[in-house]
Order: C-alpha cells, then sequence, then structure tokens
C-alpha cells in the first residue's frame, strides 16, 4: 500500500514532497489517473483550426486517448476518435468533410458524434442506441484558445477569469501562432520538477543571468489562486515593460512579464511581445515532453539569441531540471524546506498534488 503523502500548511515548517514521489512507478500512474485524466488540457487556438475535423491525442504517451476536435454550424465539439462498432480508429488526418466515415465499415456519425447510418445491421434488434453515437466530452473555449477534459474535475475558471481581469486590456485578437519560434523538447526528468522550476524565481540570480540583468528581483510577486499561480516582477527597462493602461492592475508600474501556470501543467507568459506558452506532458517518471508555443502580437516577434530570450531561459531551465532528477535519486536525499519568501508557489503545487492523489 502507498504512503500517504501531505504537506503541511503552515509553509515555515512544512518539508516539501519526499523524492519517492517522484521515482516509484505507483506514484506516477496515481498522478496520471488523479490529477491528469482530470485536467484541462489546450488543444489549439481557433486562428489555427483549418480543417472542420481535427484528430489529436489527450496527452499522447501518459494518457492517451484519441480524440476529434470538429466545427459545424459556429459550434465546437470534442469527440471519441473511437468508431463505436469495433473500436477502430475514424480519423488519422485533419479533413474538411461534413462526415466521419469509419474506414473498417462504413459506420457514419455527422460532426456532433451522432450517428446517421451503417452498412449490414439491416437485422439488428433495438439498433441504433445511444451507446452507438461518439462519446462527447468537455469543451472550454476562452479567449482564441479551445481547452477540453475527460473529467473535468479541476477548476481552471478562477485562474482564466484572473488573467481575463488584470490583462483586460491585452489585445489578445491580435496574437498569432508563430510555428517558427515554436518547439517541443524532450528532458530526461519528471513532469512536476519542471513545474517546480517554473513556480519560483529564486533561482534566477545562480541560473539566468541573462534573464537577471533585465528583472528587478527584490520585485518578485507570487499569488496564490484556486488551481493556479501568478508570478510577476518590475522590469529594470521601460521598453522592456508591459504597457498597461490607466485603471488596469499595476498601470504605475513597469511589469516585466505576468506568468501563470494552471494546474497540474500549463503556463501562461504574458510579454510586451506577446504570449508564450508551455505544455508539461509526462511520459513516464524520468521523461517529459515540453511544448512550447510562441503567439507574437501583430508586428512582433518573439525575441531570440540575446541572453534574456526565451530560447536561451529555457535551455537553462532544463539543464537545472535535469540535474535536480539525478540529484532525487541519491540515497542522502528525501525532502528538503521551503523558502518562505520565494517558494509559497512550489508549496501550493505540491498541497495540490497531495490533495488530488490522496
Amino acid at each position: 500500500m502507498l504512503k500517504k503523502i501531505s504537506i503541511n500548511k503552515d509553509i515555515s515548517i512544512a518539508h516539501t514532497i519526499p523524492s519517492y514521489y517522484y521515482l516509484d512507478d505507483n506514484y506516477y500512474i496515481l498522478s496520471i489517473n488523479k490529477i491528469f485524466k482530470n485536467s484541462w488540457q489546450i488543444i489549439i487556438d481557433k486562428s489555427s483550426l483549418k480543417s472542420n475535423i481535427y484528430p489529436f491525442t489527450f496527452l499522447k504517451d501518459s494518457v492517451n486517448e484519441p480524440l476529434l476536435l470538429t466545427h459545424a454550424n459556429n459550434k465546437y465539439f470534442c469527440l471519441s476518435n473511437v468508431c463505436t462498432h469495433r473500436g477502430n480508429l475514424l480519423c488519422e488526418n485533419n479533413n474538411n468533410s461534413n462526415s466521419i466515415r469509419c474506414k473498417y465499415h462504413g459506420r457514419v456519425f455527422n460532426l456532433e458524434g451522432n450517428f446517421l447510418s451503417t452498412p449490414g445491421f439491416e437485422n439488428v434488434k433495438n439498433f441504433p442506441q445511444d451507446s452507438d453515437n461518439l462519446n462527447k466530452l468537455e469543451l472550454k473555449i476562452w479567449k482564441n484558445f479551445i481547452f477540453n477534459s475527460l473529467n473535468p474535475k479541476i477548476d481552471i475558471s478562477d485562474v482564466l477569469d484572473d488573467i481575463s481581469h488584470r490583462l483586460g486590456w491585452y489585445p489578445f485578437n491580435k496574437l498569432y501562432y508563430d510555428e517558427s519560434n515554436s518547439n517541443t523538447y524532450m528532458i530526461d526528468a519528471h513532469w512536476a520538477l519542471y513545474c517546480e522550476n517554473y513556480l519560483e524565481g529564486f533561482h534566477v540570480p545562480f541560473v539566468h543571468q541573462g534573464l537577471n540583468k533585465d528583472i528587478k528581483l527584490d520585485t518578485y510577486n507570487t499569488e496564490l489562486l484556486n488551481n493556479g499561480v501568478l508570478q510577476y516582477t518590475m522590469s529594470k527597462s521601460k521598453k522592456d515593460a508591459l504597457k498597461i493602461p490607466s485603471g488596469y492592475i499595476n498601470s504605475d508600474k513597469d511589469v516585466y512579464a505576468y506568468y501563470y501556470w494552471i494546474f497540474p501543467n500549463m503556463m501562461f507568459n504574458f510579454y510586451s511581445w506577446g504570449l508564450s506558452i508551455n505544455v508539461i506532458e509526462p511520459i513516464n517518471k524520468n521523461q517529459s515532453r515540453i511544448k512550447f508555443l510562441s503567439y507574437p502580437l501583430n508586428g512582433y516577434k518573439q525575441p531570440q539569441n540575446i541572453d534574456s530570450s526565451l530560447d536561451k531561459v529555457e535551455l537553462e531551465d532544463q539543464k537545472v531540471v535535469c540535474n535536480v532528477q539525478k540529484g532525487i535519486k541519491s540515497q542522502f536525499y528525501n525532502k528538503g524546506r521551503y523558502s518562505v519568501k520565494y517558494e509559497t508557489g512550489i508549496h501550493h503545487f505540491h498541497r495540490l498534488i497531495c490533495k488530488h492523489i490522496n
């Protein structure tokens, strides 16, 4: 039987999650079943959806659920990509068909997932039934982005509402997907270690020399949200700061960026040039996939090849996270303590993990 993991709510006396959480296959499986299967994940932005039928996989390599995003009558639908006859995968590529036809035995569904027809079933009694329709799953459309969940037990509305309120001035309609500056990385580290690194600015002076020159670390703020965390800090230069109009939160300050983390694995980072999104996908207890999505504002490009640019900062973060992955395997490490000043976000994250897996 697995040990119950608990984190004291008082950060000043609390210890971090023990190393066996990251190293034991059973805790990894528990996290997939109790956290990720109940999470919301970003699918795509509406502007990048060029077809009526868009097949995708919900968390490939962990949950690995084949799904379809369809668009019909100005509405979006999320459907199972598995035929209700014999389990064949229905669609492998984007297409603009007005129906979904199984290539195995010809069963047809409309773009809302409802059964339309099938050959060879003339003498079958009590057919069709509701179970012959494709399963429909939850969708959430926020700004230009589409999310879905298999079982939406983790409520992310507070985080999205905070972004909408705090950045009510932000020109979301001017964001565009920049494939050339987006990337996918495979790293040899547990998904939670990457999130922990993101959730504190404590390491910036030691790991990110370029970024440290751009921000005022003594102004670093962390605000805890329901199933999320907001971090922000001030810029040393007005030209790099967000241009926040009068009447909005922090309009009198030179905010360098707003960093939003959405439990368990999504990061939305707002800069003066645009938005970057990180999605951390578990592969196994020792590996993660990092999807880095770049969304500049019209007329801007994501900065590249400078000391503080995201491509450089990302690789610096990955190096230290992979070193932590090696370090937690040591017989001399079990768990540590939290910095009350800098690590409230990690403490919050660990308590959320415990809440769900326990």
